[in-house]
């Protein structure tokens, strides 16, 4: 089977099962030790067998499961070394080990081999957005975009609702928030609006979804990224962080400005990687862990740069999207993130 994914399917195992991975091949070259390994985890439902001395999981297809992982260490004895993309901030559980390892660059090049660099032609509208997966953070941006700005914007929105994933509509107590909420529910929730003949449930795999070379992307100034996951703040602990998918490295290949609609602190970390972000309007949004007030912000963010027309708005934008396509292309991200790993690979040699 070709493959399609960015990131390799979930895997388990011993050194003498567990197979060669891109971006994991040093784990064979670890010290001789019983470890066991749980790598490319997605939202994992079986637990770690007990009877190791270590244990290895990394989580890079979806956002760690620190709900499983604290089960895990009250089931194993062996400390548990949890390696991921960004950090893990002030979350922490006894006898767990969180770690840097980024395979963000691994995703961006698979992205380069699969659908190569393009010149990018001039866009005609201000913004774009998808909403397949309909969740809470997706209903209040695309709601505003489609309430207030819907003849500026290439907006996709599909009919998968689980009300679990909109907290049932409970509302927030934020009243700007909570209108949209409303307002989706009964005006947009089971309507579908497509711009393509895309069907998804045989077209969407990221060997098809992971191009940056679609309308979504360079028809638009700015695009919302709508990512899998926006909770940051649960009051005790910052969830780590932050996760991406193809949702945001595609703006970041194709030299797209994006608003990052998901954890907090993904400018933050991705600028930490050598990427920049001047954009000419606020984005110190990013930087608040809250998950309402962080949405909030960004729902406000979109009537003021509705003010401003596509060329006002490409002004603003264009040179830090276009730098952080050289950053990628030139191999510059790959080192950054590299050098990250490799500190991480040898912390891990020296705890084992």
């Amino acid at each position: 089977m070709p493959q399609e994914m960015l990131v390799p399917l979930s895997v388990k195992g011993t050194i003498n099962t567990i197979g060669t991975h891109i971006g994991y091949e040093w784990i064979h070259l670890l010290p001789s030790k019983n470890i066991y390994f749980a790598l490319f985890q997605r939202w994992p439902n079986t637990n770690l067998p007990a009877g190791h001395e270590y244990y290895i999981v990394s989580f890079h297809l979806e956002v760690t499961d620190i709900d499983w992982v604290k089960k895990q260490s009250t089931i194993v004895d062996g400390p548990i070394f949890v390696l991921a993309d960004g950090q893990h901030y002030n979350y922490s559980i006894p006898n767990v080990h969180f770690l840097p390892f980024y395979y963000w660059h691994y995703q961006l090049n698979q992205m380069q081999e699969w659908f190569g660099i393009q010149d990018k032609p001039l866009p005609t509208y201000k913004f774009s957005a998808v909403c397949n997966r309909i969740s809470q953070s997706k209903v209040w941006i695309t709601t505003k975009l489609l309430e207030d700005a819907r003849s500026e914007s290439l907006l996709i929105l599909s009919k998968w609702l689980e009300e679990k994933n909109v907290h049932n509509w409970e509302h927030t107590g934020n009243v700007l928030l909570d209108n949209l909420s409303d307002t989706f529910r009964h005006k947009w929730a089971g309507q579908q609006i497509k711009i393509d003949d895309f069907v998804n449930a045989t077209d969407n795999k990221q060997s098809i979804t992971g191009t940056p070379w679609q309308p979504l992307y360079t028809d638009a100034v700015v695009h919302f990224t709508n990512e899998s996951f926006h909770y940051s703040n649960m009051d005790e602990y910052i969830w780590p962080g932050p996760f991406i998918t193809e949702k945001t490295l595609k703006c970041l290949l194709g030299a797209t400005a994006f608003i990052p609609v998901g954890q907090f602190d993904t400018y933050g970390t991705l600028s930490r990687l050598g990427l920049q972000f001047d954009y000419d309007f606020d984005t110190a949004w990013d930087a608040d862990a809250g998950n309402i007030t962080r949405s909030a912000s960004i729902v406000n963010l979109i009537d003021e740069l509705n003010q401003y027309t596509v060329d006002q708005l490409l002004a603003k934008t264009q040179e830090s999207s276009k730098y952080n396509q050289t950053h990628i292309v030139s191999g510059q991200f790959f080192k950054n993130c590299q050098l990250i790993n490799n500190e991480t690979i040898e912390k891990l040699r020296d705890l084992l």
